[in-house]
């Protein structure tokens, strides 16, 4: 729907109309369900087949638009007809309305419900509006709801009469609902235009490149822009960017979406719009899905899940949502939760439920960006027009965008199905052959694959996978229809679990571009394919033009040029800022050490060298230290051949659990003198997903530039950005490396008073071609001064010559 306050206009469609008080439903999917699937639309298209062969006047999908007006509002009400028959000569239209539905699940709850009813004001909707055309005057009308088994493809025809005056007022009493709603809804953006006016920075003073910040953000978003923002940890972009993007997503009706890719970040958001929030506007927090389950077992299901079955009804009685829009202006994931599950309705529902009530959203990047968790109901074909974006860290969303757009299918899973159907007393007619069929066509792709050749690109049958999915589908629809009928209640279930798999995989099959790479590997377990998406940035692209402004910010967004291809950012209304670290340069020492190699091919011979100088710079000053690895294999190297040590070591490892992790970051703050010396690998949790406050850490050493391992995928990448750009070890190696050395460089200096060591461990930090993407506040004149003969010596003196202990606080 679309609202022109001003002109006072509203577009809308009959769904507007028609569903305009309803809850959500929860079941394998949400919205009505099983309809949405491909059997629903092949349905669909098979009705028109036969309905076209029996009457030649017969047309489907037929748009129809209305005007009227009401309460001085200029309406425009569109819609399309399933299927249309107009005889003129009998002057006589007969309307469909097809709806698939599971019989045995669905049909007897449907003709006893709301929602029967919702379906037939659809209907009688559509026949007002031809009614109410000069060429069908006169005419009579003969709507009928066609319901369609999606099993059997069985038919029942529901018959209604057509009252035209009847309709009418049905309709007036609709629309004067949605003006009234409009209309509160247009003085409470009056009075939050309002506030806006008066909100204010809530700190005294702005830290140095605030200001510039502030001004773009404002500029970009009351301009509809996107702004690409690179500024240093700890010099405030977080209330820099929210503040001014708030203002203005208020003072213009839009909702203001902080996207984030970790939790950390989230709680830097919430901080800082507490402390502008008076109560004036509200603020939810999307929690994970599986974090927002008050069941035992995670099933989204009416007929499994207590706090799933008789939602709608529960949250009417309730009157949950109510209370929450009404008491709280800040909704709590937590609150949230308690409250949901004492009315034992789903607690991660509720929470989008609240989306509509919200001004503000702070969510991870999946509920946008991710075409199969995005929040669909802000999701119009993909216009997100009533939105303001902020990305947080902003260079995590390349990687991220990749692997939306990168579904996979093993073969093991065709094992895994066959020993659950195995053990369940299930007759699923067909499931074998589709198994057999998939596994040979896995195995005639993965004939290339010779010798010690692993992986290789391959072009699978598409045909074949849309068939499959088709198949799937009904055997899936027969499946969940045995499994509620037998009360089986399973977290989970490889078969419906390989179905949504199969889905997504034949969906991108269809998508043609040289930014897709088709993809048979040889594993341990079997056959794997994939399809593997090179370049994001069509996809990406399209949210960002349609947003209403989009604001990307992270300490590493340069080179621009880079981001802006990779995350598809429109040419023309793209704007950038690059603002310097304002931190005194004197409480930094960056050394380089140049005699280690920590390329490929020399590391072994530089193992027992590199261990050396991480031990001696590591106790080259109190406090602790932080030495970042490109692997896990690399660094257990390390750890094997360390020194002893003054300092307490402590490795990370792959099979961490959650208590070490924490464990280690207690032990991190309850600083001892002599400190501790973390090994972690770059781009891990240790390097970007920890706020190291206070003392907590008193030098990083990185070594290596961490560029991504060799590998089938990484080289695709390099020839696609070769072909594209000119710039494939750039785009695919040298950027994302050189990244994250600047990332984890960032953890030690977070604010003025911050004091601490930098050290880069390998020769390849004096060469060009890395060094030109250090920042340029690193050096005076020339990334040569950062070259040490003797780092740990000029690391202690640089602690000596301090008077005060090395101190890092975080500064939001």
């Amino acid at each position: 729907m679309r609202v022109d306050y001003d002109k006072r206009e509203i577009v809308c469609s009959v769904g507007d109309l028609v569903h305009e008080s309803t809850y959500r439903r929860i079941g394998v999917e949400r919205g009505d369900g099983f309809r949405r699937m491909w059997i629903g639309q092949d349905i669909h298209s098979r009705r028109a087949e036969q309905r076209a062969g029996e009457d030649p006047k017969y047309r489907a999908e037929v748009h129809v638009v209305h005007r009227t007006t009401l309460a001085g509002w200029s309406i425009t009400i569109t819609g399309r007809i399933d299927g249309l028959s107009v005889d003129r000569d009998e002057q006589r239209v007969n309307i469909e309305e097809v709806k698939s539905i599971h019989f045995d699940l669905e049909l007897e709850a449907l003709y006893r419900s709301e929602k029967l009813q919702r379906h037939l004001y659809q209907l009688l909707l559509y026949a007002y509006f031809l009614s109410s055309q000069p060429d069908f005057t006169g005419f009579t009308f003969e709507p009928q709801l066609v319901l369609i088994d999606l099993v059997s493809g069985d038919t029942k025809i529901v018959d209604t009469e057509f009252d035209r005056d009847r309709v009418a007022t049905t309709l007036d009493t609709s629309l004067a609902k949605l003006i009234e709603e409009l209309e509160t809804a247009a003085a409470l953006r009056v009075a939050k235009r309002a506030f806006a006016d008066t909100l204010h920075f809530p700190f005294d003073a702005l830290r140095p490149g605030q200001e510039e910040m502030i001004s773009a953000v404002a500029r970009a978003v009351y301009q509809r822009d996107s702004l690409l923002i690179s500024a240093p940890t700890g010099i405030g972009k977080t209330m820099a960017v929210l503040y001014p993007a708030l203002r203005q997503s208020l003072k213009l009706g839009k909702k203001l979406f902080v996207l984030t890719s970790k939790t950390l970040q989230q709680d830097a958001a919430i901080t800082a719009l507490r402390l502008l929030n008076d109560g004036s506007f509200r603020v939810l927090r999307i929690r994970a899905k599986a974090k927002m389950c008050a069941h035992t077992e995670m099933i989204c299901h009416e007929d499994f899940c207590p706090f799933a079955a008789r939602y709608s009804e529960k949250m009417e009685k309730s009157g949950l949502l109510q209370h929450l829009v009404t008491s709280m202006s800040y909704f709590d994931p937590d609150i949230t939760f308690e409250l949901a599950r004492d009315r034992e309705v789903c607690p991660f529902e509720v929470s989008l439920e609240l989306i509509e009530q919200a001004d503000v959203i702070v969510c991870d990047y999946n509920y946008i960006f991710d075409p199969y968790v995005g929040l669909k109901a802000y999701q119009q074909e993909n216009d997100y027009g009533d939105c303001v974006l902020v990305v947080d860290e902003a260079h995590n969303l390349v990687d991220r965008g990749r692997g939306y757009y990168s579904p996979e299918l093993h073969e093991k899973s065709f094992d895994d199905i066959t020993k659950h159907l195995m053990t369940r007393n299930c007759w699923v007619e067909g499931w074998e052959e589709l198994l057999e069929l998939l596994r040979a066509h896995f195995h005639e792709l993965a004939q290339v694959l010779e010798g010690d050749v692993k992986q290789a690109l391959c072009e699978p049958n598409r045909e074949l996978f849309i068939d499959q999915r088709t198949e799937w589908e009904r055997l899936v629809l027969a499946y969940i229809g045995w499994k509620i009928d037998n009360r089986i209640a399973e977290e989970d279930d490889p078969l419906i679990d390989f179905y949504f798999k199969l889905v997504k995989f034949t969906n991108l099959l269809a998508e043609d571009g040289d930014e897709f790479a088709h993809m048979v590997e040889k594993t341990q377990d079997g056959i794997k394919l994939k399809i593997f998406c090179k370049d994001p940035s069509r996809f990406l692209g399209k949210i960002f033009d349609s947003a209403h402004a989009t604001v990307a910010l992270s300490a590493t967004l340069e080179p621009f040029d880079f981001y802006r291809k990779t995350l598809g950012f429109p040419e023309d209304r793209t704007a950038e800022l690059s603002l310097p670290s304002p931190f005194p340069r004197d409480n930094r020492k960056i050394v380089v050490v140049s005699e280690v190699d920590t390329t490929y091919k020399r590391r072994a011979d530089h193992y027992d060298r590199i261990a050396t100088n991480v031990a001696d710079i590591g106790d080259a000053g109190d406090g602790n230290f932080l030495a970042l690895f490109p692997s896990y294999a690399f660094l257990r190297e390390i750890a094997e051949r360390l020194p002893p040590m003054r300092k307490h070591v402590m490795v990370q490892r792959t099979d961490m659990t959650d208590y070490e992790r924490n464990a280690i970051l207690d032990i991190l703050r309850n600083r001892s003198q002599k400190g501790n010396l973390i090994l972690a690998v770059s781009g891990g949790m240790y390097a970007e997903g920890i706020d190291y406050q206070g003392d907590m850490l008193a030098g990083v050493m990185v070594v290596g530039p961490a560029l991504p391992q060799v590998s089938f995928e990484q080289e695709l990448l390099k020839q696609y950005y070769d072909e594209q750009y000119g710039a494939g070890f750039e785009f695919a190696y040298l950027i994302p490396g050189m990244t994250r050395v600047v990332q984890s460089a960032g953890r030690v200096i977070r604010s003025e008073t911050d004091i601490g060591v930098i050290a880069l461990l390998c020769k390849r930090f004096t060469q060009e071609t890395y060094t030109r993407y250090f920042p340029s506040d690193w050096y005076e004149e020339s990334p040569r001064e950062l070259v040490s003969r003797k780092p740990a010596l000029d690391v202690r003196a640089f602690f000596d010559e301090k008077t005060i202990k090395p101190q890092l606080r975080l500064v939001f």
